[in-house]
């Protein structure tokens, strides 16, 4: 592949460099620029989690035998709801097998032992951010929003406002089957056959009930789901 082809491919992805050795993030930062990558670069863990890391296709840090170290910084950015997203490749000198299990434990999507290749680490680092991003397209599309409400399909969890709603598993299928088909209306039997295992046994004012739980547990958005004389329950926007 050609470098201009190459740049062309990560056109806009940014890189943020952390690590206390300036002359490695000064020939790290060289070489990514070169390869068409926007680089920033900090010397300090903590105030590295003052920028706004959801902007950055990857992170790069040092396992930094410090007061904060690299392990601390990756477990931050995996543990914020906002930046848990962007994908970590930890690079260290120490390489013992309990330092790279570590460091893959705190988060890290990958683990380099220093000295590397410049060119290794510029394959690892497109490798990681194009798995990252295929990985997310798939999750993405599994998932459904409807202002702040977000249903995962895949996960089988819902959220509001970024926090997870704890609903039984009758009540996620429910609301689920109602998301999917939003502004649309369905019998009690249709909502049964999709909710409940053992539908033969269950009656259909059981429906009622669970769909008044549901309401009660996903606060405003309960008001959302209507029930249409005549046609049945729907998730009117």
């Amino acid at each position: 592949m050609s470098l201009n082809n190459s740049k062309s491919d990560v056109a806009g992805d940014r890189i943020f460099i952390v690590d206390r050795e300036h002359m490695m993030c000064e020939l790290l930062q060289y070489r990514f620029e070169n390869e068409g990558y926007i680089v920033d670069v900090a010397h300090d863990g903590r105030m590295a989690l003052q920028r706004d890391l959801a902007v950055y296709s990857i992170i790069l840090v040092d396992l930094m035998d410090c007061e904060f170290t690299g392990l601390q910084f990756t477990r931050a950015v995996k543990s914020n709801t906002e930046t848990y997203h962007v994908p970590v490749i930890m690079v260290s000198a120490r390489a013992s097998e309990d330092d790279i299990v570590n460091g893959l434990d705190s988060g890290a999507d990958d683990y380099m032992s220093k000295p590397f290749s410049t060119r290794e680490l510029v394959a690892r680092v497109r490798s990681v951010i194009r798995r990252h991003r295929t990985t997310s397209g798939r999750r993405m599309s599994n998932v459904m929003r409807f202002r702040s409400l977000e249903v995962d399909l895949g996960a089988g969890i819902v959220k509001i406002d970024d926090t997870q709603i704890p609903l039984t598993r009758t009540e996620f299928l429910i609301l689920a089957m109602l998301m999917r088909h939003r502004n649309q209306f369905f019998e009690r039997a249709e909502i049964l056959h999709e909710a409940w295992e053992d539908e033969t046994s269950t009656s259909e004012r059981t429906v009622d009930t669970g769909i008044s739980r549901l309401r009660k547990k996903i606060g405003e958005y309960g008001r959302n789901i209507i029930n249409r004389q005549g046609f049945g329950y729907g998730f009117v926007e």
